[in-house]
């Protein structure tokens, strides 16, 4: 048997939902190029039910959205203990996750009431964490600037909420990634959506998965800070043989599409803050790794100053990225339920061989 190292280039099951074949990501047939200008609500509507909704469809669809965009009470309790706690923030959310699949007759909660309370409960774990009081949805609100709204308590401009609806669109899948995927696993059992969800955040907690946003982050900072010379920086920790985050995808060799877009989002927003020194920084770093190794930027390099941008600290960055997320998450586990087959993949196995036990008289107490 060939062994592929992390499952390259093997093909385990078809999916209506995304693609990245020929480095090219498609949603549901859309170019991600194209389809990025839709709001956010039309495509989470697409990846769920895989087809653009009409204008009534989309109308009520955004308002059912919103409208349950509210947390049981119960859940708001525990989340004011918790949220507290000295845990790195998706930690958190892995505890969270679980909480909400324990509260307020969660038996017959579907896509849509899951992926607002998953929303409310992230905007409210920032809030409590920055000792600042929850804010209430807007119902005149759409579902992208309700959710700046909770974070930041602040009602974000137009141009802001529609350069967060095009992140949170090129977060919102990505094919059979590593969350994705450990979802549907758990998905195949037909255990509930809470269980596969928490699932999804446990794996994209990991630093080479989600939580690289934070690392590009804490970069960019050490850099500034320190006032080192960027190159130098980089040449020390290729020396010291430390992965430069942020860089590099096993699909797109040729450049991240989703990144193309957010390093002009994040040109644009460093227009109107205080953070034109962090992109720059970007782009030095960027030149020198295309350079060297001939590597690109992926989708959590500029995401990250986004982040920053908005006021978010680097340490809720991948709670964001699960925010957007969710939604793909939500359409594979969905998808996986239709097909009903259990992922039970086989193994090689390569230890020892041909032991054999011999109980001793006197190995055990009587």
């Amino acid at each position: 048997m060939v062994k592929n190292h992390g499952l390259a280039g093997i093909v385990v099951d078809e999916t209506k939902i995304s693609s990245t074949k020929n480095a090219h990501l498609i949603y549901v047939g859309y170019p991600i190029e194209e389809i990025a200008q839709a709001s956010f609500e039309e495509v989470v509507f697409l990846l769920w039910y895989k087809h653009l909704p009409k204008q009534t469809e989309l109308v009520a669809f955004r308002q059912d959205l919103v409208n349950k965009m509210v947390l049981p009470a119960e859940t708001i309790r525990l989340l004011l203990y918790i949220a507290k706690e000295p845990q790195h923030p998706m930690s958190i959310l892995r505890t969270t996750t679980s909480l909400l699949g324990t509260t307020n007759d969660v038996e017959h909660d579907e896509p849509p009431k899951i992926l607002a309370k998953m929303l409310t409960a992230i905007a409210a774990i920032i809030r409590i964490r920055d000792n600042e009081p929850l804010m209430e949805i807007d119902p005149d609100l759409g579902v992208v600037e309700n959710f700046l709204l909770m974070m930041t308590g602040k009602k974000p401009s137009k141009r802001l909420a529609k350069m967060f609806s095009t992140v949170m669109i090129l977060h919102a899948d990505h094919e059979f990634n590593a969350s994705t995927f450990t979802a549907r696993v758990a998905a195949s059992t037909l255990t509930d959506y809470y269980s596969c969800l928490t699932a999804a955040v446990c794996a994209l907690k990991g630093p080479l998965h989600g939580g690289a946003n934070e690392r590009v982050f804490e970069m960019l900072e050490t850099i500034q800070q320190q006032q080192i010379d960027p190159l130098k920086y980089l040449q020390d920790q290729l020396k010291a043989k430390r992965k430069i985050m942020g860089f590099g995808h096993r699909i797109y060799k040729d450049g991240d599409p989703r990144a193309r877009i957010l390093k002009q989002i994040a040109a644009e927003l460093v227009q109107t803050t205080d953070n034109q020194v962090y992109y720059q920084l970007q782009i030095k770093i960027a030149d020198y790794m295309f350079a060297r190794f001939n590597l690109h930027p992926n989708v959590d390099y500029y995401t990250a100053l986004i982040y920053h941008c908005i006021g978010l600290e680097k340490e809720t960055f991948t709670m964001i990225f699960a925010a957007c997320r969710t939604v793909g998450w939500l359409a594979h586990i969905m998808e996986q339920r239709q097909e009903g087959s259990l992922i039970r993949p086989s193994s090689v196995y390569i230890g020892p061989t041909g032991r054999h036990y011999l109980r001793r008289v006197g190995d055990h107490n009587e």
